[in-house]
């Protein structure tokens, strides 16, 4: 049996890609395909442009920005910066403030005890980002909310 360098795999694989690829790639061409993108309704942000990827929310990046989480879900909740910065626990009924919370930032919601659906309302008045927690049918459910550089808030 030969015995082949860690490395040298990637690149049999990556060779069998480039020929599947090239085959296809020698396919005629069809018509492009009008894909309908769905455009959320009454998004507070101000700078709006089509697409379905949208922020929930947009703070200014260049002043100090307070997180205040308020958990509306019956079960104990455990949030933090994935920074590492802040960690704590909120009880229902509670709420929690993240002050000074640095832009690229994501702050991660999780139920404790139990597996909850969250679901987190986004509320944005003077840089104040106001997380309401919540619990929602289904099978997936928030997991982050994300503050970028440019100021928008996405919840993934």
């Amino acid at each position: 049996m030969i015995k082949l360098p860690h490395h040298f795999h990637s690149f049999l694989l990556m060779g069998c890609f480039s020929s599947i690829f090239l085959c296809l790639s020698s396919a005629p061409a069809q018509d492009p395909i009008d894909i309908p993108v769905p455009v959320i309704q009454g998004t507070p942000s101000q700078t709006y442009t089509p697409g379905a990827w949208q922020p929930v929310a947009r703070i200014n990046p260049n002043q100090p920005i307070k997180v205040t989480i308020l958990n509306q879900t019956g079960y104990n909740l455990e949030t933090g910066l994935t920074t590492g910065k802040t960690n704590t626990q909120i009880a229902p009924g509670g709420s929690f403030t993240i002050n000074n919370v640095p832009v690229n930032s994501d702050i991660v919601i999780n139920s404790i005890a139990r597996a909850a659906i969250l679901d987190y309302r986004i509320n944005v008045q003077d840089n104040m980002v106001n997380v309401t927690v919540t619990t929602a049918p289904g099978v997936a459910g928030d997991n982050a909310i994300n503050i970028q550089d440019t100021g928008a808030i996405y919840i993934y």
